[in-house]
């Protein structure tokens, strides 16, 4: 093999650690990125339920749809915007707070 071949196939193997390493931080970044939707969600169909409101009710004063409501309060597959967050709190007459936080 010569010394050329050998420099290649040293980058290679280095390009794949690189993804491979890449593949399993976005998944982690993911699954943490998906738990906090998942408690954003149920923190609106809190607000929402002690607003004593239906998701219809919501989605009228939100200008969207139900369906569109549903899918948000599940948080499963959504990807929702700031603006529909706080659109959607201020449907049901609430507050939304942002925080960052280090990770310990």
């Amino acid at each position: 093999m010569s010394a050329h071949s050998i420099v290649l196939s040293q980058n290679l193997a280095c390009l794949e650690n690189a993804r491979r390493n890449k593949r399993r931080h976005v998944r982690t970044d993911t699954a943490a990125a998906d738990k906090t939707l998942q408690t954003l969600a149920a923190d609106l169909l809190a607000a929402r339920a002690a607003s004593c409101m239906t998701q219809s009710d919501v989605a009228a004063r939100m200008g969207t749809t139900k369906s569109a409501v549903s899918r948000l309060e599940r948080g499963v597959g959504a990807h929702p915007t700031l603006r529909t967050i706080t659109r959607y709190a201020l449907a049901v007459d609430a507050a939304i707070e942002i925080r960052v936080r280090t990770r310990r």
